[in-house]
């Protein structure tokens, strides 16, 4: 176990909690706790991490759980450290919903049934190419339902075209219309580009200076990066690089229902519409605005989590928000080829066994 850190170590095998009002700065979220006060049981997480330096899991970077407002679990494998940013990849997806919640609660957007023509004056060339295009919506963008022609589950030569080109949304807004939009579920997450191109007209400013004012610096995210495209827009496709606890405060905003520190930061509202499924495109799950949820008919879903939100990130960088266990599951990785159910999915139903396991 030689690549445990001295403050996992600290986590499983210390006896006290920290309560000091002055709390150490890698304190200031959360108070470490041990499993077994949350009636766990403490060598189920040892052998579990056992397990992930057995690579069982695949190229796992990295493990944080939280519990009851306490960090119960954190780890960091394959030579990566707490402070080293990682592209989460297309989980910066999730950035574009919650920028949009945002857009509404700030009166910048009056609702996510604007069609997007009406928002994006200077795509009249390419939108204007098919009248349906027109009528192509922000909840249709939120629902993958836009109609434009895209794959990106067979093959990747879409997401490559569009990020070769100069303009990304002048690229996506050009492609046919393949369904009538709000009609048939086309996992898109290039369409995250318009959102973010939609935010930057709304707000007179990029997306990632909108989200670092409003987000980034009231969670106290500092250490960031965020890509762009060649125009300047920023890259809500796959471009946001985060350390695992900064990419944990976002679960940990969304279960605490906004607020961070007695300040709300984002409506109770848009957590409880974003995050509740709009439809059920497969058996194995349901979608809201870009986050996944576990459907009832799934007959192996993980223990406890009918409420449960996440975001799969296609490389294994995955975000897992339990209401009912009032749990956040954060797991780093790359785990290319696996798409939406990689080794991290799996992780997660692991912890959720644990939790099974002691009743």
């Amino acid at each position: 176990m030689k690549n445990i850190k001295p403050f996992f170590l600290l986590l499983l095998f210390g006896s006290c909690v920290f309560t000091n009002e002055k709390l150490e700065p890698d304190q200031q979220t959360w108070n470490y706790a041990l499993p077994n006060q949350f009636s766990l049981i403490d060598s189920d997480f040892l052998n579990l991490n056992e397990a992930i330096l057995n690579d069982e899991y695949r190229n796992i970077h990295a493990l944080v759980i939280i519990k009851d407002d306490q960090l119960i679990f954190e780890n960091y494998y394959l030579d990566q450290q707490r402070e080293d940013l990682n592209n989460i990849d297309n989980a910066t997806n999730i950035l574009a919903s919650i920028a949009i919640g945002m857009a509404i609660d700030d009166g910048y957007l009056i609702s996510i049934e604007t069609p997007i023509a009406d928002l994006l004056p200077e795509y009249e060339n390419e939108l204007s190419n098919d009248s349906l295009k027109k009528t192509i919506t922000i909840r249709q963008l939120l629902t993958h339902r836009s109609g434009l022609s895209w794959d990106e589950i067979v093959s990747e030569n879409d997401l490559e075209e569009m990020m070769n080109s100069n303009d990304w949304v002048k690229n996506l807004l050009k492609k046919p219309l393949d369904a009538i939009p709000g009609g048939r579920y086309n996992f898109n997450s290039g369409a995250s580009m318009i959102l973010s191109k939609i935010i930057q007209n709304l707000t007179n400013e990029t997306l990632s200076s909108y989200i670092d004012r409003r987000l980034f610096k009231a969670l106290e995210i500092e250490g960031w990066l965020w890509t762009t495209d060649p125009s300047g827009t920023t890259n809500a496709t796959n471009g946001l690089y985060l350390t695992q606890l900064d990419f944990t405060k976002i679960g940990y905003l969304l279960i605490k229902n906004g607020v961070w520190k007695d300040q709300v930061i984002l409506s109770d509202d848009w957590i409880r519409e974003s995050t509740n499924a709009q439809h059920q495109p497969s058996y194995s799950y349901s979608l809201g605005y870009l986050w996944f949820q576990f459907t009832e008919d799934q007959s192996n879903a993980p223990y406890n989590s009918k409420r449960t939100f996440y975001i799969p990130g296609q490389t294994g960088y995955h975000l897992y928000i339990n209401p009912e266990e009032n749990l956040i599951v954060s797991v780093g990785a790359k785990n290319y080829f696996y798409r939406f159910f990689a080794p991290s999915y799996w992780l997660y139903f692991a912890i959720m066994d644990l939790h099974q396991d002691y009743l």
